[in-house]
């Protein structure tokens, strides 16, 4: 039997489906890192996909064996473009960039033509073509051999379940211990991906943002602020940590892994080292609603209320509750559905029902005043664009500038929420984000438009955001000097004992207080 067209089969097969392979077995394992956990059925899902392709394309490889012209020329032109079009794909996904479909179509189309044309043109050159292609997928398919195995071995492995950790009010007294709204509270709110260029220095004309613009107006900003990173699971771990993370990966269980920077070893992610951590032991309630990082696992234990969403950890309509062969059909049916033009905007989808899913669990966690240390990570004003701010409501064609109205939009209802409830008063209010627009990555993507083009000016400002305000602070400050951002888990870890912040002895606003001193 001859084993070279099932062995080209695989080849062409993994080079296809390389996107949701490497993201399992890379060792920064990315898609078991956001997943919700147990994944097994993603797994089953691609190997099923990596065993139809390569059977359905070992007999094609077989079919072509005999010789290269005719019909057989045609298919092999097909093949060579479906080829290149999933290397340059490839290519594009593992270094986290899109593709625009019209690109991606020229390329296949032009591939056949040129194939075509080499080989009427030159048949000499065609045939080594075709064998150095032969060749390559033989050496690619190899590969076999340690790809089933691991994926087998993360198919039927058991892996831990994620879960929430909802607490009872009696519960959590019993836990630490203390009465409801003993002492005060800090709120930290971080939206994902928010500039301090486009919030406040050079607003895009039009724009309004008053909340934003009201809570500086009474508080602490931050306007020449250094950031950590510009990737959001690093700079994440890095403020909770209080040193810079410089790169993370996972294990099998997605338990993350760091190198801190300046360090070359790597080492396992220590969420009782976090502010979390110390906030407890300092008898502090803790409650976190987040996005896109796995704050419920890598956090466990350090949480006493915890809701997450994992933003885009799933691919291409991939999901641990669907079935095996629910996932492996899940490209395919994307695929269908966009040809039917039933939704060309999968990924702005997700997106907006992921925000619609968190805002009501951070509502809930700012009126539960038994948490005192509240953490909230929102997936705004992150691309891509899903609102329109203009009539203000949500589509899936919105822009940068129309998610920081809905940024804003979702600070004012939260800042509503807060200003109810018995603690507002002696609530710090922190308003963060990971990193600032990174326009560099996103003006490579279908989704850029003229009006972000116009607003980022063509240029990268790499300034996040960070707003405090103080309990009782009614003016504003601005620190005009450099600040590191890493410096906010400092800030948090003095305030947690109720001291002041150290960064500039002038912010000692009259009538301020700090969450936890005592009422004067």
């Amino acid at each position: 039997m001859n084993l070279k067209p099932i062995v080209q089969g695989v080849g062409a097969a993994i080079l296809i489906l390389l996107p949701r392979v490497w993201t399992l077995l890379s060792p920064r394992r990315a898609l078991v890192y956001h997943s919700f956990l147990p994944m097994q059925s993603i797994v089953w899902g691609i190997l099923i996909d990596v065993i139809f392709l390569t059977l359905l394309l070992g007999v094609l490889f077989a079919y072509l064996q005999k010789n290269e012209t005719g019909l057989r020329a045609v298919i092999w032109a097909v093949i060579a473009a479906k080829l290149v079009t999933a290397l340059v794909s490839d290519a594009a996904d593992l270094g986290q960039r899109s593709l625009p479909d019209l690109s991606t179509e020229w390329l296949f189309y032009g591939t056949i033509l040129a194939s075509l044309a080499l080989y009427w043109l030159r048949p000499l050159a065609y045939q080594r073509a075709v064998r150095g292609t032969r060749l390559l997928l033989l050496l690619v398919g190899c590969s076999i051999l340690w790809m089933v195995p691991e994926l087998l071995y993360l198919a039927l492995r058991a892996q831990p379940r994620d879960a929430q950790v909802p607490v009872t009010r009696a519960q959590l007294h019993s836990v630490r211990g203390i009465a409801p709204g003993e002492g005060g509270r800090i709120v930290w709110l971080l939206f994902d991906e928010l500039s301090y260029d486009q919030a406040f220095d050079h607003r895009f004309p039009g724009l309004v943002m008053a909340a934003f613009d009201q809570l500086r107006s009474q508080s602490v900003s931050f306007s020449d602020l250094k950031p950590a990173g510009t990737n959001t699971e690093q700079v994440l771990l890095s403020f909770f940590l209080g040193h810079v993370v410089a790169s993370v990966r996972s294990d099998l269980d997605g338990n993350p892994m760091v190198k801190l920077a300046g360090q070359n070893e790597w080492q396992t992610f220590n969420a009782h080292g976090t502010l979390f951590s110390d906030a407890q032991r300092l008898g502090w309630t803790t409650g976190l609603v987040g996005w896109y990082n796995p704050y419920c696992r890598i956090l466990a234990g350090t949480l006493d209320s915890c809701f997450w969403r994992m933003g885009d950890g799933t691919w291409n309509g991939t999901s641990p509750d669907n079935s095996a062969l629910q996932n492996a059909m899940a490209p395919i049916m994307q695929r269908q559905r966009r040809l039917e033009h039933k939704t060309d905007f999968p990924q702005e989808e997700k997106h907006a029902a992921d925000l619609a899913a968190i805002v009501p669990q951070a509502e809930a966690l700012i009126r539960d005043q038994r948490i005192g240390f509240v953490f909230i990570h929102l997936p705004v004003p992150h691309p891509p664009g899903i609102y329109d701010r203009r009539p203000g409501h949500r589509r899936a064609t919105g822009t940068y500038i129309d998610n920081l109205a809905l940024a804003d939009r979702t600070l004012g209802e939260l800042m509503e929420t807060l200003r109810a409830t018995a603690l507002a008063p002696r609530t710090t209010v922190i308003v963060c984000s990971d990193h600032s627009w990174r326009v560099n990555m996103w003006e490579q993507t279908p989704q850029w438009s003229k009006e972000e083009e116009t607003a980022s000016l063509g240029r990268f400002d790499p300034r996040p955001v960070l707003l405090i305000h103080f309990p009782g602070q009614s003016v504003a400050h601005d620190v005009t000097g450099p600040f590191d951002d890493i410096g906010i888990h400092d800030i948090i870890e003095r305030m947690l004992r109720g001291q002041a912040p150290d960064f500039d002895k002038s912010l000692l606003v009259t009538g301020a207080r700090l969450p936890g001193a005592s009422t004067p």
